[in-house]
């Protein structure tokens, strides 16, 4: 199977040109968008947390595959990449159903020699396998490749346009292997189908997958305990509010006497209404325009 459209990018590609990949294919490749220094320098600040990371308890998580997380809490480097401009535009843009998004899951995964070829499956199954329309997306992945990818170090296996496929209504044949050079990304939707691959060398395969979704949906890893209020101070306002530290929609998310999370976690008053005007053009469809326009009328 071949993609449809064009599946490989140039770094300074336009996000559209991205998403017609992912809205296509199921997923889109940009090269060589961190430097080698950016990489190491997150791998330096990971290492001690990978070499204290068990080994997979299942053929499927990989009982020769470490998968590290909490990477907002334990790396600088780790903390920037969450907020990258190319995430963040292209994960709005994939998910632009939603009125916010936020940080769903990062992790490590550290592939040793030997690990054994994934089963595929789908990541949007992670919310209790709900069978979320196929046109309707809530979740949009970026893997990292911290070092080269290639199909004999087991690097993702992806079956182009199967988004509306079932995993096991795949063949084998069909599966495209995901090859990328050291600091280029693999961005994917939640609904194609991919796994990873066999490390039939040596050496250790690393990538590092930073998954956002929907403001209204729960985060894959949880973020308040990786980064609790007394940490989270600590942080800029926009790696905040896309760990989840805002409301997801109009009234998703809310702390305290319905106040703003933000204004919670700093000890600060907002004059700001729950539900604020701005609530009306944030709105994503005519429904909730309508709705969020009344509401917002009437707080006044």
């Amino acid at each position: 199977m071949k993609p449809a459209v064009n599946d490989r990018f140039a770094k300074d590609a336009s996000t559209e040109e991205i998403l017609t990949s992912v809205r296509t294919n199921g997923y889109a490749i940009v090269e060589d968008v961190l430097s080698h220094e950016t990489v190491d320098a997150l791998l330096e600040e990971m290492t001690p947390y990978i070499d204290a990371t068990p080994f997979g308890p299942d053929a499927f998580a990989g009982q020769t595959t470490k998968r590290t997380g909490s990477l907002v809490a334990r790396s600088e480097t780790g903390r920037k990449l969450v907020t990258h401009p190319l995430c963040l535009s292209v994960a709005r843009g994939l998910l632009n159903t939603s009125t916010e998004i936020q940080l769903s899951q990062t992790q490590l995964i550290s592939a040793y020699p030997g690990s054994v070829k994934q089963k595929p499956h789908k990541d949007e199954l992670i919310w209790d396998f709900f069978p979320f329309a196929v046109d309707h997306h809530v979740m949009c992945q970026f893997f990292w490749a911290l070092t080269d990818f290639t199909e004999e170090n087991g690097g993702t296996h992806v079956w182009p346009g199967t988004d509306p496929v079932a995993p096991a209504d795949v063949k084998e044949e069909d599966a495209v292997p995901v090859r990328m050079r050291k600091g280029s990304v693999f961005i994917f939707n939640g609904k194609v189908v991919h796994g990873g691959g066999h490390n039939r060398t040596d050496k250790v395969r690393q990538g590092l997958i930073q998954s956002y979704c929907s403001g209204w949906v729960r985060q894959e890893e949880n973020q308040y305990l990786v980064a609790p209020p007394e940490l989270a101070r600590t942080f800029d306002e926009e790696l905040l509010k896309i760990i989840g530290y805002q409301q997801g929609c109009f009234a998703m998310g809310y702390a305290g006497d319905i106040e703003e999370p933000m204004d919670v976690l700093f000890g600060r008053k907002s004059e700001t209404p729950i539900v604020p005007s701005a609530a009306a053009s944030r709105a994503k469809n005519d429904t909730g325009r309508e709705w969020a326009t009344d509401v917002a009328e009437r707080t006044v």
